[in-house]
């Protein structure tokens, strides 16, 4: 999914999610997925 997408998926919420939780958990998961090879 495009961060273009993802951006319009969360205007879509309207609210029901915390952008900022949202952001950590993908900045998380990128993160953790360079440092395990």
């Amino acid at each position: 999914m495009t961060p273009t997408k993802i951006r319009e998926r969360l205007e879509e919420a309207e609210g029901r999610v915390d952008k900022e939780q949202f952001v950590s958990a993908l900045e998380y998961v990128r993160d953790d997925g360079r440092t395990r090879r």
